[in-house]
């Protein structure tokens, strides 16, 4: 199950390797070969080889990074929400008919301040050497000097002197070896054509936390990015107590047609569970690593669609519940928004907890709220490389 409907990007300095932006394989060829992590699933890379070139202490820092040259959404506009520059690139091969104001129409359009300037002094290597001397983001402080710093030429909000955010980074290894925590759940889609019932095998957000010595005393809840920078607000009490106990239904699984057995089941249900009845096992606020008895399927760009495909290899998945009466319920299994009616009992109703859609696939960091003052928060525009590096970073109030 998968809910989508949002473009994303991967990996990439502007949109690479499709024949439609060819201004960019120009810089630094020629050039001893320099792996970038901007680049990774792309064939050109001779931007930011160059711009390595010039500020070796760059390579493979947060500067090796799409964002050094190119913008995100442009805010008030309907594309505000694309926060990462990879998804703001690919609108250019890969429109979202959604999208009225704050389209880009040429490669420039995708480029920060920093990157205009940089165009505009030839794109050649010595090009980055002209900038250094220029303040495009206009706060106060040059590129060179920035980028010494390892903070973003094209970002008014990175600058020297400003700390940036402490962050803890925990890999795959780590996370694995946390208690364990298995839970049979549901979850219910608004638009897709089907409900999962899925048993999703991870770790508890609240022990993710504390293995971590990050304690919520003062915070409000916490922030979790997909590697595209969309994110999802999670409450203190989402984090600190399980859910309702979940009901087991096997109705919709015995309806003759497609569209009337509306929900999917696993293969091996856990022990104890049958229909209508409360699914034993109590489920919590989780971060999942394996479905059905699975590993997730990484987080990827889908070529041809531009739109995120996988889970993994770290999903957070929010149990339902919604309040009934004085007493919180959980949900059941309901057809999907776009579906005809039968008035059977199973058609889609609004109040039911649509949980799916606040399952972020992809996860790749968490931010604890509120955000302390005076820090620059972590690069969480762009999460492709850890990803690949299966990592989870944390960062924001209580981490030291």
């Amino acid at each position: 199950m998968n809910e989508t409907g949002r473009k994303i990007g991967v990996f990439t300095f502007v949109i690479l390797g499709v024949g439609v932006i060819s201004w960019l394989a120009v810089a630094g060829a020629g050039q001893e070969s320099m792996s970038s992590r901007a680049y990774v699933g792309h064939g050109t890379d001779a931007d930011m080889k160059g711009f390595v070139r010039q500020y070796p202490a760059a390579a493979g820092t947060r500067l090796d990074d799409c964002q050094t040259c190119h913008r995100g959404g442009v805010r008030g506009t309907d594309t505000e929400r694309e926060y990462s520059p990879c998804g703001y690139c690919h609108l250019l091969v890969y429109p979202n008919q959604r999208y009225a104001t704050g389209v880009p129409k040429t490669a420039t359009d995708t480029l920060n301040a920093y990157g205009l300037d940089y165009k505009k002094a030839g794109r050649t290597f010595d090009a980055f050497a002209a900038a250094a001397g220029l303040d495009s983001d206009g706060d106060g402080h040059r590129n060179g000097a920035e980028i010494a710093d390892l903070r973003n030429p094209g970002d008014p909000a990175s600058r020297p002197g400003l700390p940036q955010a402490p962050t803890i980074a925990l890999g795959w290894d780590e996370i694995r070896k946390l208690p364990v925590q298995s839970q049979l759940m549901l979850m219910n889609t608004t638009k897709e054509p089907t409900d999962d019932y899925v048993v999703y095998k991870g770790v508890r957000i609240i022990d993710l936390l504390a293995s971590a010595k990050v304690f919520l005393t003062g915070a409000t809840g916490i922030t979790v990015f997909a590697p595209d920078g969309y994110s999802v607000d999670y409450s203190l009490e989402d984090i600190d107590r399980p859910f309702p106990k979940g009901v087991f239904y096997e109705g919709p699984r015995a309806f003759d047609g497609s569209d009337r057995a509306f929900v999917k089941y696993p293969g091996n249900l856990p022990s104890g569970v049958k229909d209508g009845t409360t699914i034993p096992t109590a489920p919590w606020l989780l971060l999942a690593y394996e479905r059905d008895g699975q590993p997730l399927d990484p987080s990827s760009y889908e070529k041809g669609t531009g739109r995120l495909t996988g889970e993994g290899p770290f999903r957070l998945v929010k149990p339902q519940r919604h309040l009934m009466g004085d007493r919180m319920k959980p949900g059941r299994p309901d057809r999907s928004q776009k579906s005809r009616t039968f008035g059977d009992g199973w058609d889609y109703v609004p109040g039911i907890d649509h949980n799916a859609g606040v399952c972020v696939r992809g996860v790749c960091v968490i931010r604890i709220n509120p955000m302390p003052e005076g820090y620059e928060e972590y690069d969480w525009k762009n999460g492709w490389p850890l990803i690949g590096e299966k990592k989870i970073v944390i960062f924001g109030r209580g981490v030291r």
